[in-house]
């Protein structure tokens, strides 16, 4: 059974990615983009760890439910995340890699065709030719090795002993001094950085209700009052003057999102309704129509991002939730689901 409160933070997380995405390469000074940055992913990774404690078998009292998560073997926790994460990672970089070779002189990051940057592109994230599946990888990193690490301590009997506040000021404390910074190589760098937002995520799934309670999730003031205060930092730029700041910077981005969510859903809206269950495929396809797009609006057609930016978000949002119901259709026959697996749906 789906949770709508998740899947409204999953629509407006992908609506955020679309909107980032939208913009001109000259256009990253403006507050909105730098706004949507300074949380958007931090958010997605939030919700990752949220999905993954939400998910897990539930445990006796002193022990950690991650634990308990089937690991190994064919339908385990390795294999779904293997065919979810990396196989698209696989299978549309590869895809996109020659394409992007022949067109690198429309190209944000050109790209030179040979097998060292074909090895590379798949092995730093950051030079993929898809830039933003740097997500895919890291994500994989942080989900398997989290279940490792519960099942590790679990072994010692000391999995459940460690409050949660502690693993989080760790997870925080590694993101601030983070001793990978720089190291690129399957994004290990972004891994320690990310981490400290997806174990955050699994405290808030943890506590929940505390949390939401305590801080009035859902109210007016307080969801006006995250976003202000978000907005402020970003403005201020006090949200870029460390890794510190900038961690609080997304914590207060996130804090909105979440107070968001619980108002519109206690208020009734669905207007996101129709993107339950797509937006990873948005995610997977929206860089096609949006980088297409860059091309004819802004190198051609010297739109101005007042208009660029909606048009490319709408498509960002539209053609891909398409290809996703096209995907959903196509289950019916052989074919038709081993494509769709090959793409993560």
């Amino acid at each position: 059974m789906r949770n709508p409160y998740v899947s409204f933070l999953q629509a407006f997380g992908i609506l955020l990615v679309a909107a980032g995405h939208a913009f001109p390469t000259d256009g990253h000074d403006g507050l909105l983009y730098r706004w949507i940055y300074s949380f958007h992913m931090p958010l997605w990774v939030f919700l990752s760890g949220y999905l993954l404690r939400y998910t897990a078998p539930a445990a006796a009292p002193g022990t950690c439910p991650l634990a308990g998560i089937r690991f190994g073997g064919r339908g385990g926790f390795l294999d779904k995340k293997v065919r979810r994460l990396l196989v698209p990672y696989f299978v549309i970089s590869t895809l996109v890699f020659l394409p992007k070779v022949w067109l690198s002189r429309w190209a944000v990051k050109p790209v030179e065709l040979s097998w060292e940057a074909y090895a590379e592109m798949l092995l730093v994230p950051s030079k993929n030719v898809i830039v933003y599946y740097w997500f895919l990888p890291t994500i994989f990193i942080l989900l398997t090795g989290t279940v490792l690490f519960a099942k590790l301590l679990g072994r010692f009997r000391f999995g459940g002993r460690v409050p949660l506040w502690v693993w989080l000021l760790a997870a925080l404390a590694a993101a601030v001094f983070n001793p990978l910074a720089g190291v690129t190589w399957l994004n290990l760098g972004g891994v320690v950085k990310f981490a400290f937002f997806f174990v955050l995520g699994i405290v808030y799934c943890t506590r929940q209700g505390d949390i939401d309670r305590s801080l009035q999730l859902g109210a007016p003031w307080p969801t006006i009052g995250w976003g202000a205060t978000s907005v402020f930092l970003t403005v201020t730029g006090y949200g870029h003057l460390n890794p510190l700041f900038a961690s609080l910077t997304a914590v207060c981005g996130i804090l909105f999102a979440l107070s968001l969510g619980h108002a519109c859903l206690r208020a009734g809206f669905r207007f996101f309704a129709p993107l339950d269950g797509a937006t990873y495929a948005i995610f997977l396809f929206s860089w096609f129509p949006q980088s297409a797009l860059r091309v004819l609006l802004y190198d051609y057609g010297h739109f101005s991002p007042w208009i660029g930016v909606p048009l490319s978000t709408l498509a960002g949002m539209v053609l891909p939730w398409l290809v996703w119901k096209g995907l959903q259709y196509g289950k019916r026959w052989p074919a038709g689901r081993a494509a769709a697996g090959l793409l993560g749906q």
